[in-house]
């Protein structure tokens, strides 16, 4: 029994062994930089993906709606057997019309000459929608990089905040040692040594959720570029102060504005879209007009008496045709398409008009929030190395017994949650100048 089982254990061991290797084998460390991020995020992105395959289809049917200026070829083939023949009585005598059998080979040429404009106007907004979707997709390709942007400076000040809860917590830790050592000597009070091991507990829930914050802003920005959740990522940028905007930070927000209707890609967007539907409430107008079609056509047939048919049994006969078809009467249908294309074309116009205004308090928007982010940097800065030359003296102080532990601890705190406000600022900094490129239309300039 030992020996029958020692081959399916060794089997079932090698088996587990090369999946393990496989698993190592695909597990990969991406370095990263921001432009790295670019790049990946406007090739690999599933949402950009999706929307570049909706702009390939519209390209097709682009190419489908100037293919109805080319004519038709059809063929048609026919067997036909008659169970019964139509018989006619004319002065007594009974006369049977027809064969029993009929076989039919039709080749038929159609070119439509006049057609009320229906196939320029569909060609004209068929061309609209596919400009349409041209300015979506490159819309969608600076949503995404300011997404896949965020997320990556948002790894960064996640990794910071992790490792300013760390040396909190090891500061903390430092002084609560400090502190016990004071109260085993007898020169430091239970209350110092309480308030040291509180403010020493207090920094590990921080530092838990500083640390899971890191782990899942990495899971954020791999998901973002389609990465495996298993790779490993390095990022080898620091959180400090970048300079995006170059010659737009110093224009005034009225320029910004400007620029903003001449460059906004979900502007053009709706333009073209109004485009379309005036292309549409022309094209339901022109169904009012009579359509003319040419036909040509070339029949084979053979009527005989039985199914045994050869080609010396068929007739050919040719045939040209001139079609005028003008509908007087469908029950009002079309005069309702044609309302509700005029209804879909005034929407536009609204639409159109009410992204103007959202496109101008996007920029205000933007701008005021870079002003804000940019004024207080600085402050922050300023702030933060004054909390910690002051957490430097306080220490000092305390340790040639000329300050409380109370102080300490304030100093402390104080330092920490600056060093925290000042990360937060320069990740403000850099994402509010990303957002205000974006909300003028030029986000593209950072990586073209």
């Amino acid at each position: 029994m030992i020996r029958s089982r020692t081959p399916c254990v060794l089997f079932l061991m090698l088996s587990i062994a090369c999946t393990m290797t496989h698993g190592q084998v695909d597990k990969r460390i991406i370095f990263l930089s921001w432009k790295n991020v670019v790049d990946i995020s406007l090739k690999d992105n599933l949402s950009l993906k999706s929307k570049s395959l909706d702009y390939e289809i519209q390209n097709l049917e682009t190419l489908k709606s100037l293919s109805y200026f080319l004519p038709s070829l059809s063929y048609q083939g026919v067997a036909q057997h008659s169970i019964e023949l139509p018989v006619f009585v004319f002065m007594g005598q009974r006369f049977v019309v027809g064969t029993p059998y009929m076989f039919q080979h039709s080749l038929t040429l159609s070119l439509p000459i006049v057609t009320g404009g229906s196939r320029w106007l569909n060609y004209v907004m068929q061309r609209e929608i596919k400009k349409s979707l041209a300015e979506e997709l490159q819309g969608k390709e600076e949503e995404t990089v300011l997404n896949a942007m965020q997320a990556y400076y948002g790894i960064i000040l996640s990794d910071e905040l992790a490792r300013s809860a760390e040396d909190a917590s090891m500061v903390a830790k430092q002084n609560l040692l400090q502190v016990r050592k004071f109260y085993d000597a007898g020169t430091a009070t239970e209350l110092d040594y309480q308030r040291a091991k509180a403010q020493y507990s207090s920094t590990l829930p921080l530092l838990e959720s500083a640390n899971s914050n890191s782990k899942l802003s990495v899971q954020r920005l791999k998901s973002l570029l389609d990465l495996p959740l298993t790779d490993s990522l390095v990022v080898v940028d620091s959180l400090d102060k970048s300079e995006f905007l170059n010659e737009y930070a110093t224009m005034s927000l009225e320029h910004l504005k400007t620029l903003s209707r001449e460059n906004r890609n979900d502007m053009k967007a709706l333009q073209y879209q109004r485009e379309a539907a005036k292309s549409g409430e022309q094209l339901a107008l022109g169904q009012f007009t009579p359509s003319l079609t040419l036909i040509g056509s070339v029949d084979h047939a053979a009527p005989i008496e039985n199914a045994r048919v050869t080609w010396s049994d068929y007739i050919r006969s040719k045939s040209v045709t001139l079609s005028l078809s003008w509908p007087l009467f469908e029950g009002g249908k079309r005069v309702l398409d044609y309302q509700s294309a005029k209804i879909k074309s005034d929407q536009m116009d609204l639409l159109v008009k009410q992204a103007r205004m959202g496109i101008d308090l996007d920029v205000e928007q933007s701008y005021y929030s870079f002003v804000e982010t940019s004024k207080s940097l600085q402050s922050l800065k300023e702030a933060l190395d004054q909390y910690n030359e002051s957490l430097r003296i306080s220490n000092v102080l305390y340790s040639q017994g000329m300050s409380s532990q109370l102080d300490v601890l304030n100093a402390q705190l104080l330092y920490t949650k600056t060093k925290s406000d000042y990360l937060q600022g320069v990740y403000r900094y850099n994402v509010s100048q990303l957002a205000l490129l974006k909300s003028v239309g030029v986000l593209d300039k950072i990586w073209k």
